[in-house]
C-alpha cells in the first residue's frame, strides 16, 4: 500500500530585494534564497533537509509554516493549497503544524513562566477547554518530554533552566496541540553534544508516541543519518539530490552530495575507500547562474553544465538527483 502524502511543495520560490551601494545611487540586486523546490513528505515520516548555510533550507521551512510569503509556488498540506488561504483560514492550519527553532535562547519569552508559554497555544486555538483542563494538559505535556514531576518545572522562567531543558520546553509548545506536521529547524546546534542525543531521542519518541510527520533541517549529515527516513540535499535554493537515507549516505550520486559525505567522519566507517573532497567557495545566492548552480565548484564539469540547467532525474528506488555527469560519476566511483 503506497504511503499518503502530507505536504507537497510545487515549483516554490522566494526571492529577496538587496539594495547595495551609496544612498543616492542604489542598485538593486535578486536574492534567490528559494529557487523552484519541488517536494514530497509522506505521512509519518522525517524528511531531513540538508546543506550549506544559505542554501535556503530555513527560508523553505518558513514558507511551508507561513511565517514568510513566496514569491510563488504552491504547497499543499492535507489536500489543502496553502498559499491560497485567508489569514483567517491559515489560523486554523496552524493547529496542525508546528515548527521547533534551533535556538531556545530567544524562542522562549524571559519575562514569561513556563506554565504561561506552554498556556498560550492552548488559550489560542482550544479556548472551549476549561482553564484546569489546560493546566492538567501543560503538565502532562511538561512530563512527556522527560521533565519529572512537571510542578518543578511549569513555575520557572527561562533563565532558570539549562539550555536542554529549555529546548525540550520549545518541544513541548510545538507538541502540546497535537499536531500531524512539526518543522525542526536545527534544533540541536546550539546545544552542548552532551545533550543533543537526548533531544534526538525525544524527537524520535515523540514521532513514535503522536504519529507526527517531521521536516528535520540541519548541516549535521551524521545526525541526518540517525533521524532521517529520507533526504533532501539543498545547494543554492534548488534540491540537488534526494532519496532514502541509506542510499545517500552510501551512495552520494551528486559531487555536493559526496563532498558533504566525504568530511563527515562519523560517517566514513560505513563506505570502504571514502576519499575526502573540500570544496572551494561558498553558496552566493546573489549571484543568477546560468546552467548547473553548482558548476563553479564541481570537479566533474562539462561544456553542458555551464548552459544546461539539470532536471531531478530518477535513478529508480525513490533516488533523484540533478546532474548532467551523474552516470560517468557513477561509473568511475563504482
Amino acid at each position: 500500500m503506497d504511503k499518503q502524502v502530507l505536504v507537497k511543495i510545487k515549483n516554490l520560490k522566494k526571492q529577496f530585494i538587496k539594495k547595495t551601494g551609496p544612498f543616492f545611487n542604489r542598485k538593486v540586486q535578486e536574492v534567490y534564497a528559494v529557487n523552484n523546490v519541488n517536494l514530497e513528505i509522506m505521512k509519518g515520516e522525517i524528511l531531513g533537509i540538508i546543506g550549506e548555510s544559505g542554501c535556503g533550507k530555513t527560508t523553505t521551512a518558513r514558507m511551508l509554516m507561513r511565517l514568510m510569503k513566496e514569491t510563488s509556488g504552491e504547497i499543499w498540506f492535507e489536500d489543502q493549497d496553502l498559499c491560497q488561504l485567508s489569514e483567517s483560514q491559515t489560523r486554523k492550519v496552524r493547529k496542525k503544524m508546528q515548527m521547533i527553532f534551533q535556538d531556545p535562547y530567544d524562542t522562549l519569552n524571559p519575562g514569561m513562566r513556563i506554565l504561561d508559554i506552554l498556556m498560550e497555544p492552548l488559550n489560542a486555538h482550544e479556548k472551549e477547554v476549561s482553564y484546569q483542563q489546560r493546566i492538567e494538559k501543560v503538565k502532562q505535556t511538561i512530563e512527556s518530554i522527560d521533565l519529572k514531576p512537571a510542578e518543578d518545572f511549569m513555575y520557572r522562567y527561562p533563565h532558570q533552566l539549562s539550555g536542554g531543558q529549555r529546548q525540550r520546553i520549545a518541544i513541548a509548545r510545538a507538541v502540546i496541540l497535537e499536531p500531524l506536521f512539526i518543522a525542526a529547524d536545527e534544533p540541536t546546534s546550539m546545544l552542548d553534544v552532551s545533550v543533543r542525543a537526548g533531544i534526538l531521542n525525544l524527537l524520535l519518541e515523540l514521532r513514535k508516541k503522536m504519529g507526527l510527520t517531521m521536516m528535520f533541517i540541519t548541516h549535521d549529515l551524521s545526525t541526518a543519518s540517525y533521524m532521517c527516513d529520507r533526504i533532501a540535499v539543498m545547494y543554492q535554493g534548488r534540491i540537488v539530490e534526494s532519496g532514502p537515507t541509506k542510499k545517500i549516505i552510501q551512495s552520494p550520486t551528486h559531487p555536493y552530495t559526496k563532498a558533504l559525505v566525504s568530511v563527515v567522519k562519523d560517517l566514513n566507517y560505513f563506505i570502504a575507500n571514502r576519499e575526502n573532497i573540500i570544496l572551494d567557495g561558498e553558496v552566493d545566492a546573489t549571484r543568477k547562474q546560468v546552467g548547473c548552480p553548482f558548476v563553479s565548484r564541481c570537479p566533474h564539469q562539462e561544456s553542458k553544465c555551464h548552459t544546461v540547467e539539470p532536471k531531478l532525474e530518477s535513478l529508480g528506488q525513490g533516488h533523484l538527483v540533478s546532474c548532467h555527469c551523474h552516470s560517468d560519476i557513477m561509473e568511475k566511483t563504482s
